[in-house]
């Protein structure tokens, strides 16, 4: 299976970093899972902060020193809040990849995080200590790469995996007919989408614009009307409504929450 764009995430940038006081560390997986896990992670805050997770249509597993929860598709910013300082570990999977590892029905944890007894496996509860009995952020890694392979079954490539790949490839800019092509119809695609991504694909694919947005307005190198234009919306105005259903910003709020320098600049 070919693997799909990394999902964009402002808090993980360098200036959203700065912004939210974390400093960050990242290890790919082994090949085999190179196409469902994007990657593990560990930020580590000096002081309580927020970790904001923008809605971008992927599933994460976060632990603490306290516990573990597993978050399904957010379509909506949702703010984690770090409560002491320390370091803060995740495994952050790419759309639709959970299947690879467990049968579920994903909208039933849309806009949620859930302990991770979600999961139908016995093995899910002792993940978090074996974790954090672990020093270094590599052998963390390390112990949630061996739970995964343990429990990896790759899927045979789909129209789920086609559609997707157009999604990402057009960012999101498409008429929903379009994805027949890959030979379901858009109720059977939704269907799907909605059991393994917890998004229905209308909504899949305007998350995709907004990641682009995102990632664009961060760059600074662009007016804000050449961006809405160039991605699809039919107006500056409609890229602000997307921005402020899915972030709760503007896109001038959003560039100030998540560039420390934004000021300056």
């Amino acid at each position: 299976m070919n693997r799909l764009p990394r999902s964009f995430r402002s808090t993980l940038t360098p200036p959203g970093l700065r912004q939210f006081g974390l400093e960050l560390e990242t290890a790919v997986p082994a090949a085999p899972m190179k196409s469902v896990v994007q990657c593990y992670l560990q930020v580590t805050a000096a002081v309580p902060t927020l970790y904001p997770v923008l809605p971008d249509g992927t599933q994460a597993i976060y632990f603490s020193s306290e516990g573990c929860l597993l978050g399904g598709a957010q379509s909506r910013c949702r703010d984690i809040p770090l409560l002491q300082p320390g370091q803060y570990f995740g495994i952050w999977f790419y759309a639709g990849a959970l299947r690879h590892f467990f049968k579920l029905d994903l909208s039933d944890i849309s806009n949620q995080l859930v302990g991770m007894e979600y999961l139908p496996c016995r093995d899910a509860a002792a993940l978090q200590p074996q974790v954090y009995e672990q020093d270094s952020f590599l052998a963390r890694a390390q112990v949630c790469e061996r739970w995964l392979l343990r429990h990896y079954k790759p899927c045979a490539v789909s129209p789920l995996d086609q559609a997707l790949s157009v999604i990402y490839r057009c960012a999101g800019d498409l008429n929903i007919s379009e994805l027949t092509k890959t030979g379901w119809s858009v109720r059977h695609l939704n269907r799907r989408f909605l059991q393994h991504t917890g998004l229905n694909v209308k909504a899949f694919a305007q998350l995709m614009r907004l990641q682009h947005a995102c990632s664009r307005l961060l760059d600074r190198r662009e007016n804000h009307l050449d961006i809405a234009l160039d991605l699809g919306f039919y107006d500056q105005a409609h890229m602000v409504n997307v921005f402020r259903k899915h972030l709760l910003l503007s896109p001038g709020q959003y560039l100030k929450r998540f560039m420390s320098d934004f000021s300056n600049r």
